[in-house]
């Protein structure tokens, strides 16, 4: 099942787990309230006889509700397969199943009136861990979920559960001593109960609070970390020195540590192309006449278009005007050297106000890219510095093509209010083309979103994405494009005589371009169809990787979400990698010539493009099937709920790397790592004492 049908289906399953569990917290919370009544009914037979039916009815539907998330989890691993569900597997289903065995088999069944006290304690006690088990299950797939399961984890909660089991058969045992000798009085017990509810209240808040403080960066710490590292089964010889400071590497290694300042462009020759970008503020105007406090590069945005040719020495200075909070430059797509990729606290420290940086780097490959400040990027981005960034091949000639780039970016005004825009054309725009111009069409998604585009009115191409050419694309006519926050892609088609309209879809009113020999060419958007699966679209071709390569490293990533969580002192909902946010996400560490495989499952609601810097991956398969169109090469690969993807990489660029979501707004919250190479190390560091803030 893949696609719309199956991202709705994966959404729905999920969705239904949730509220059985929450369901399952609330009735085995009323279940442990009526078998604790069992404790005050005295010599009452009818009041023991109405608890203990409350009681078993609470046990039975507890029990329903387990089969039934039971069986949404089999739906789930018949139709996504086993990391969809290990955790749920080897986490929750011992700690529902187990309580509820124990007091369906053991304990109901020598329940009675009759019954000796320590029947009562045990079918008390059995039903009190019952709901602890209940309570532990929807904590773990709410706020600590574990994605992959480890001894650490099971001993955890296996051990809260036998540990909660103890403290509760102490606990009852002496509760049912004292009331053999007086019951207290009804009043007594209500205060009793309200003690203990305000005692887990206090102990609840003090938690959050402890959380918080305990989730607060330091100061000043390294972006890449030891503790958190992954060899993906490979040699993990290179932990010795991989990523140490500067003046903590092991003194006895062979290889010599290289600093990420080395790790640059050639910096004396004489470069092909030379740009200045001035970062500063300003105000801009939309088409509709809406005025946005902007963050731009030389006064736009979207930035000045850069355009180079393949082969061709760059340089970039970077002049911070008045962004008070500084900038960088990324180079969304372009495989620089690891100390151009203006990561700061990774590669270089931020630019403040009145202050420059050079970037110096040759252009090994071509197509639409784009630049953006990777310095709070989910401000900065939005608020508007990125641009265009165009590399041509350097066989192509000069032909009379009308080639455009239109970049898709969501604009705050300063009411808080969200306008979708191309550029900055927040309504439908119209544009003169002769009939028979071939048109190329760069499509650039700036935003954090996936956002959907259709072309009607002609046949066309989708030649290219992310800068990588397709092998035979074939000839579209109503498919829809969905190009995930980061991504890029081509199209192509011969200009008609009638007119043609690309539309970015949305949930109320399209926005896009009319093309037409006039200029005053009719909108006639085309807003159904099925959504192009590129895994699926032109033509197979030899590639370096397939499923039958043998990889020097594995990694699985799972990309999930908690529904509530801490990170850097702010509590919300967290997106995390491997149930970890950063800086406790994987660093996938691997050395230079290693083949790479790394495996994402998306088990949120959300559309995950996760892009690796320095380097481009291929697509090998899609939800456990080759692909079967033309090779895929990316640099941003859009996950959508419910999907799968195996990709590859050959190491090839020493660094260290970022790794993460570009909807920067879950990169903000944590969703990022790094792959760090082998005796690779940053002077450079993050946190409230320097100046850098990496997104």
């Amino acid at each position: 099942m893949s696609g719309k049908e199956g991202t709705v289906v994966f959404e729905f399953l999920m969705g239904v787990e949730f509220l059985l569990l929450l369901v399952l917290v609330g009735v085995s919370g009323a279940t442990g309230y009526a078998a604790n009544h069992l404790k005050y009914v005295g010599e009452s037979e009818s009041s023991f006889r109405l608890w203990l039916k409350a009681a078993k009815v609470g046990v039975y539907i507890g029990t329903a509700l387990i089969m039934v998330w039971a069986l949404d989890i089999m739906i789930i691993f018949e139709n996504y397969g086993w990391l969809f569900i290990m955790d749920r597997v080897l986490n929750l289903l011992p700690l529902l199943s187990l309580p509820a065995a124990i007091v369906l088999i053991f304990a109901l069944p020598n329940l009675s009136r009759e019954a000796n006290k320590k029947s009562l304690l045990f079918f008390i006690v059995s039903v009190h861990v019952m709901t602890v088990g209940a309570v532990l299950a929807f904590f773990l797939v709410t706020i600590d979920i574990p994605a992959i399961p480890n001894t650490k984890d099971l001993l955890i909660y296996g051990g809260a559960l036998i540990i909660s089991a103890g403290l509760l058969w102490l606990y009852h045992g002496r509760r049912i001593r004292i009331l053999e000798k007086r019951l207290p009085r009804f009043s007594i017990r209500i205060i009793r109960g309200a003690v203990y509810f305000v005692l887990v209240f206090v102990v609840a808040i003090t938690g959050l609070v402890v959380s918080q403080r305990m989730s607060e960066f330091p100061g000043r710490m390294n972006m890449v970390h030891h503790h958190t590292a992954d060899f993906g089964g490979g040699d993990s010889s290179l932990d010795e020195n991989t990523n140490a400071h500067h003046d903590d590497h092991d003194s006895n290694s062979d290889s010599k540590p290289i600093s990420v300042v080395e790790l640059k462009g050639p910096q004396t020759d004489i470069p092909d192309k030379k740009y200045v970008l001035y970062a500063e503020t300003k105000k801009i105007r939309l088409a509709s006449g809406e005025t946005i406090e902007a963050w731009t590069f030389n006064g736009q945005s979207p930035g000045p278009e850069l355009v180079a040719n393949e082969g061709d020495l760059v340089e970039v200075r970077l002049v911070n005007k008045n962004i008070d909070s500084g900038v960088t430059i990324h180079w969304h797509g372009v495989d620089v050297p690891n100390g151009e990729d203006g990561v700061p606290g990774m590669t270089q420290d931020a630019v403040m106000p009145g202050e420059s940086y050079t970037y110096r780097f040759v252009v090994n490959e071509e197509g639409t890219h784009w630049y953006h400040s990777h310095q709070q990027s989910s401000i900065q981005v939005q608020k508007g510095l990125f641009g265009a960034f165009i590399i041509h091949p350097s066989s192509q000639h000069e032909t009379k093509t009308m080639d455009t780039t239109i970049v898709a970016h969501d604009w705050i005004t300063p009411d808080g209010r969200n306008i979708p825009a191309l550029d900055t054309a927040d309504t439908f725009q119209r544009k003169m083309v002769n009939p028979g111009t071939p048109v190329r069409l760069r499509l650039v998604n700036a935003g954090n979103l996936t956002r959907t585009f259709s072309l009607n009115g002609v046949p066309f191409k989708v030649v290219a994405i992310d800068g990588f050419e397709l092998n035979e694309p074939g000839t579209l006519t109503t498919s829809l494009l969905r190009i995930g926050g980061g991504g890029r892609y081509d199209v192509e088609f011969i200009m008609p005589d009638t007119a043609v309209t690309l539309a970015m879809l949305m949930e109320g009113k399209p926005i896009g371009i009319v093309y037409s020999p006039d200029g005053h060419g009719k909108q006639n958007v085309l807003d159904e169809g099925e959504v192009l699966d590129i895994t699926k679209y032109g033509s197979p071709a030899q590639t370096p990787f397939n499923t039958s390569t043998v990889f020097d490293r594995t990694f699985t990533l799972i990309l999930d979400q908690t529904y509530f969580g801490v990170y850097n002192g702010e509590a919300g909902q967290q997106w995390v990698i491997n149930g970890k946010t950063f800086p406790d996400t994987p660093t996938l560490m691997v050395k230079e010539g290693d083949l790479v495989k790394t495996t994402f499952v998306n088990r949120s609601f959300a559309d995950h493009p996760m892009h690796l810097h320095g380097h481009h991956v291929q697509v090998i398969s899609k939800n456990g099937k080759p692909i079967s169109g033309s090779p895929l090469v990316l640099d941003t690969v859009n996950i959508e709920p419910g999907e799968t993807f195996e990709v590859a990489f050959l190491a090839n660029n020493p660094g260290l790397w970022m790794d993460h979501c570009h909807n920067l707004d879950h990169a903000q919250k944590g969703m990022t790592m790094h792959v760090a190479y082998e005796n690779v190390y940053t002077p450079f560091a993050i946190g409230s004492e320097t100046v850098n803030s990496p997104e």
